[in-house]
């Protein structure tokens, strides 16, 4: 389960004034963003009134009482009915890559070709720094592809070797956004999602800073989040399922089990 929490009037990841301390989760097990149905990410909005009337006789879906109240973000380029469920954002990561390499011919496996041959990361000596290279344009590349294709924000992920090193995230960051440059893709269309590590939250207050949005992932804690509301991150990305799960596998903690008894959801309790 995902839930992000933002004002009534606007989504984390549709492009608007900026707002500090915007929440936002995940499912469980994240996939990229796209354009999916099969594993929606829920944005859940702030908002009056009831669940959607319909005529006698007709059937009310899970997904219409959602989508009353809330904007559903679907999170694989695999789209089955674009024209009834058009997307509004993307987040586009490594895994998302690895998973256009393994489709037919399209726009987005053109954008990764282009990175494998760019000249730049072909004159670095170091395969490490090669390899690097490469995945940035790769990123680079296929979120200009999506942000063509959506008309709300594209999250792009930071590497996560990078997780403890603020000036690297920082560097990362600088470079996909000449990229995007380069692309014609404007700045406030763009989110980076950095993992929220002390050194990544550092990197977000750093860009922020700047006038760089950043999209702040992988936290599991009240004083993660709390670092990242300070830091003045654009999206606080809090993982309701992976924090109920481990809640639920992790028993013997007194608090925790009463809590469980009493059917409460760890995930939900810090959002």
């Amino acid at each position: 389960m995902a839930l992000s929490i933002s004002a009534p009037t606007s989504s984390p990841f549709l492009p608007a004034p900026r707002q500090v301390g915007r929440w936002s989760s995940s499912p469980s097990s994240l996939k990229p963003a796209g354009f999916s149905l099969r594993r929606p990410v829920v944005v859940a909005r702030a908002a009056a009134g009831n669940a959607p009337s319909s005529p006698a006789g007709a059937v009310v879906t899970e997904l219409d009482v959602v989508s009353s109240f809330s904007e559903i973000v679907p999170d694989t380029v695999v789209f089955d009915d674009f024209e009834r469920f058009a997307p509004t954002a993307a987040t586009v990561s490594s895994s998302l890559l690895l998973g256009i390499a393994g489709l037919p011919d399209t726009k987005f496996k053109s954008a990764i070709d282009t990175a494998l041959v760019d000249g730049e990361c072909n004159t670095m000596e170091k395969p490490g720094d090669r390899m690097s290279c490469y995945l940035t344009k790769a990123l680079g590349n296929v979120g200009a592809e999506l942000a063509l294709q959506v008309p709300g924000r594209v999250s792009t992920e930071i590497d996560a070797r990078l997780a403890y090193d603020t000036q690297g995230i920082v560097q990362r960051v600088h470079e996909l956004l000449q990229i995007y440059n380069e692309h014609d893709i404007p700045s406030e269309r763009l989110l980076f999602k950095i993992p929220a590590t002390w050194q990544g939250i550092e990197a977000s207050r750093l860009l922020e800073s700047e006038g760089t949005q950043t999209h702040l992932t992988f936290v599991y804690s009240f004083a993660q989040a709390a670092a990242a509301a300070q830091a003045g991150a654009s999206v606080v990305q809090i993982f309701v399922g992976r924090i109920r799960d481990w809640a639920k596998n992790h028993s013997g903690d007194p608090e925790i089990d009463e809590a469980l008894k009493k059917g409460e959801d760890a995930g939900l309790a810090l959002v």
